[in-house]
């Protein structure tokens, strides 16, 4: 475990981004001077204290809004305030209640115009993984909170975007439920072989799932620290137990 910058080529990144918003009359600086990368098949949890910008630096990546400053690059390419490039999955999971788990799923192919029938022999094959074979008639409200998460990142995925950005998709889930989630997004990660960026308050979350975990200081808000996770290592109880203190240690500095 340590602060050393990865190897692998980067693919997604943040060049000193800034955005404030209208409150109460008064222009509020969320971010300013972040700096942000990526590289193919890291998970990335960002973490840090409430109101320091994290779901708004997501927003910034998708393009739902656009920085005030700043540049973000994805392969090369500048694709500031550009949508439909990266995945993402807001905290709600946002089915249409009207939609079969099938049709909620399909939904980001219709969107694209791409090819229903090769999009359902996809799916089939994923389904199993999923944990969603059992309920794809099944409407949202005919199903518990975790096989929501579910639908809602599968139809994520079905983006075909290399990139997902997943903003706290676990934070409503009861502490068994979530437990459980955790477990089975990792393996769904490994499988995939995902790249993603996790935004989360559970530092044990971000410590179970992650190649490197980014602090967030009070807004205006910036990446302050980097830990990387060496993954191809084993680590005991009491390195992670360190590690968490560690990283503990940091919030209080923020």
């Amino acid at each position: 475990m340590n602060s050393s910058s990865p190897s692998i080529a980067c693919i997604l990144e943040a060049r000193e981004l800034k955005k404030s918003f209208l409150f109460k009359g008064e222009l509020s600086t969320v971010l300013e001077g972040l700096n942000f990368s990526l590289s193919q098949g890291q998970f990335i949890s960002i973490i840090g204290p409430s109101g320091c910008g994290k779901s708004t630096f997501l927003e910034l990546l998708c393009g739902i809004t656009r920085p005030d400053r700043g540049q973000i690059f994805f392969c090369g390419e500048e694709i500031t305030g550009k949508t439909g490039i990266l995945g993402y999955m807001p905290q709600d999971d946002l089915l249409f209640p009207w939609l079969t788990t099938m049709q909620n799923i399909l939904l980001p192919v219709r969107v694209r115009g791409a090819n229903m029938n090769e999009a359902r022999q996809r799916i089939a094959e994923l389904i199993p993984l999923f944990g969603l074979q059992n309920h794809l008639n099944y409407l949202p409200n005919q199903l518990s909170g975790g096989l929501k998460q579910r639908v809602a990142l599968m139809r994520t995925y079905m983006s075909s975007a290399k990139v997902l950005l997943l903003d706290e998709p676990l934070a409503k889930l009861d502490a068994l439920t979530r437990a459980q989630l955790q477990t089975w997004l990792k393996e769904i990660v490994a499988k995939l072989q995902l790249t993603i960026i996790l935004v989360t308050h559970d530092i044990d979350e971000a410590i179970m799932l992650s190649d490197r975990i980014d602090l967030m200081s009070i807004a205006p808000g910036c990446i302050s620290e980097s830990i990387n996770i060496d993954r191809t290592t084993t680590h005991s109880d009491l390195d992670l137990y360190n590690l968490k203190q560690q990283i503990q240690a940091m919030f209080i500095d923020l």
